[in-house]
């Protein structure tokens, strides 16, 4: 049954109905009524099973199509990792190497300026550009890594540092992020990817990535960017240590945050890939299941709804046919081609890039329309 038809079988014939919890389909019907949704009740779709779990699909899915219809977007964009030195010490990154390590690098400008040249002539219109918290990085070297995409191109967009990141140069400069925002800002950086939330929960971060940045100096940071005009996504690594309770708080918290400064562009759920990572090797962990994927994206889109219209599914990774999926879970974006994605691929994934004609055909094979976005989700 398609989810669209298993929503209005739900939620207007009433069938299913005798066989599900009643407090669970009133949530259900609130979120179909445009209500605000609580962490309680949050908590509660995330533990829908069988049934259950296929009326919060659909419920999510039809709140998708009200909302952005049925457009799917994507973005030709090339991932630049710029660096895998870091002092931080997460415990589900295989990404980062110590100084010493044999096989620690930093790009030097000219490699950066030909991978640029090398997105152009692929068509992107974006760079996402994030590196490790390299310990001799001054803010004059990220300035520099800016200055050199701008010789090449006045226009392509410029997706980058990190929350974390802008916090290492603050630190490492000693100003204050809003001077560091700002001085980027005004060299070319056009908006800033959410990452480094993880989950937004100090008990989580504490485990997790205890020398990383506080839940409160994510919201500053990104509030602070979204006052200085630059846009931000938002994501949530879900997977590791956390409880459902803590997934539903981080989804609210987001929310908080759009309602007060409305410069999130899109919401990435990120499922964690456990392969190579300290998590791992501390004991096997399994990554999230496809059923895990399915509440989280489909919860995500209820709970954010009337906020944040674009969620985003990551087939980096989900791999393909799982981040298909996810757009009958309520996702309407499917990223982008993401040429040369390392951090993922550290910890076990595969793939590296995805080609336009592939996107679009994952999108048609669902009968939804491809449309190219820019970064700001205008269309191409």
């Amino acid at each position: 049954m398609s989810s669209s038809l298993l929503t209005r079988t739900v939620i207007e014939q009433g069938e299913l109905r005798a066989g599900l919890d009643s407090d669970f389909m009133e949530i259900l019907d609130r979120a179909f009524s445009h209500e605000e949704l609580s962490v309680a009740d949050g908590e509660r779709l995330l533990r829908a099973e069988g049934e259950e779990l296929q009326a919060l699909v659909g419920v999510a899915d039809e709140v998708r199509r009200r909302r952005v219809g049925d457009i799917v977007t994507y973005v030709i964009n090339r991932n630049l990792n710029f660096t895998n030195i870091c002092v931080g010490s997460c415990k589900f990154c295989a990404f980062r190497r110590s100084p010493g390590d044999h096989d620690a690098y930093v790009l030097t400008l000219e490699q950066i300026a030909a991978k640029v040249r090398e997105a152009l002539a692929f068509g992107a219109t974006e760079v996402c550009i994030q590196g490790g918290l390299h310990p001799d990085f001054e803010l004059k070297n990220y300035l520099g890594i800016l200055q050199t995409i701008r010789k090449i191109s006045p226009d392509i967009h410029i997706h980058a540092f990190s929350p974390a990141e802008l916090n290492h140069i603050a630190h490492r400069e000693g100003m204050g992020v809003e001077e560091v925002i700002k001085t980027l800002r005004d060299a070319g950086l056009n908006s800033v990817p959410g990452t480094a939330a993880e989950i937004l929960v100090d008990r989580v971060r504490s485990i997790i990535c205890p020398r990383k940045i506080t839940t409160d100096k994510w919201i500053d940071i990104v509030k602070t960017c979204h006052r200085l005009s630059l846009p931000t996504t938002a994501t949530m690594l879900y997977g590791t240590v956390e409880t459902l309770h803590e997934r539903a708080e981080h989804l609210a918290l987001i929310r908080e945050i759009q309602h007060e400064t409305w410069g999130f562009t899109e919401f990435v759920p990120l499922t964690f890939i456990p392969y190579n990572t300290p998590l791992w090797s501390d004991g096997e962990r399994s990554p999230p299941s496809i059923v895990e994927n399915l509440r989280v994206h489909a919860v995500a889109r209820l709970m954010l709804a009337e906020y944040i219209d674009n969620i985003q599914t990551s087939w980096v990774k989900l791999g393909p046919q799982g981040a298909q999926l996810m757009l009958c879970a309520g996702a309407n974006d499917l990223s982008g081609t993401l040429l040369e994605e390392n951090i993922t691929r550290a910890a076990g994934g595969e793939r590296q890039v995805m080609m336009p004609e592939q996107l679009r055909e994952l999108i048609l094979q669902l009968g939804r329309t491809p449309m190219q976005r820019t970064t700001t989700y205008e269309f191409v």
